[in-house]
């Protein structure tokens, strides 16, 4: 990628961090890369494409990831590589929670690539997980139901919708053991081991036996 344009879209992520980007002007962009006016729109042509490929550059490594991990070697169990992909995703959002939290703003504040990155969020890595969740029941160590369900129940298990929206506030010392509860949720192997008891949870009877 050019430097140029790699510089643009490393700013606009700083900038998408801190503030998000309904309020993102191409000028300030350009004025904080050090990159005149005219550069951003040669390599961009409009704010709305240079969105476009910033929310893309943010996600594609989360993608990519999990779609290596559900094509992981031939004989490797589906409910192994259904694990994986969720904690890769716990993982990622909670390195990016900041971020998830701005962009679910931005889709609702009406930012029109967001909320068309958002429109097509369900057929990438939810169908990712979805196939591997419908290929551990086929192999009988998930219980038969809706994919869809049994993958909300994992997914509010391990408490992913607090962190990935944001509902808990940066600081409370206000709220008597607010600081444990926020630790628990976002510590790895808290993380894991909630994983691990939702996932027996939903364990076919002879593969939980």
């Amino acid at each position: 990628m050019h430097p140029t344009r790699l510089r643009l879209l490393e700013q606009g992520l700083a900038i998408a961090r801190e503030k998000g980007l309904r309020g993102l002007k191409v000028r300030e962009v350009a004025a904080q890369s050090e990159v005149n006016l005219g550069s951003f729109v040669y390599h961009f042509g409009s704010r709305d494409a240079y969105v476009a490929e910033l929310v893309e550059l943010w996600y594609e490594p989360l993608h990519e990831q999990l779609l290596r991990t559900a094509a992981a070697a031939e004989g490797r169990p589906a409910i192994e590589r259904l694990e994986s992909a969720v904690m890769q995703v716990l993982d990622w959002v909670g390195g990016n929670a900041g971020i998830v939290a701005h962009l679910v703003a931005d889709a609702l504040a009406g930012e029109p690539r967001v909320r068309e990155f958002a429109r097509r969020l369900p057929g990438r890595h939810p169908t990712v997980m979805l196939s591997l969740m419908r290929q551990a029941q086929a192999e009988g160590a998930i219980v038969a139901g809706d994919p869809l369900q049994l993958m909300f129940f994992l997914m509010t298990a391990t408490g992913l919708p607090l962190v990935a929206f944001g509902i808990l506030p940066v600081r409370a010392d206000w709220l008597p053991g607010f600081d444990a509860i926020r630790a628990a949720l976002a510590d790895p192997q808290a993380v894991r081991q909630r994983l691990h008891w939702a996932l027996r949870g939903i364990a076919a009877p002879a593969a939980s036996t």
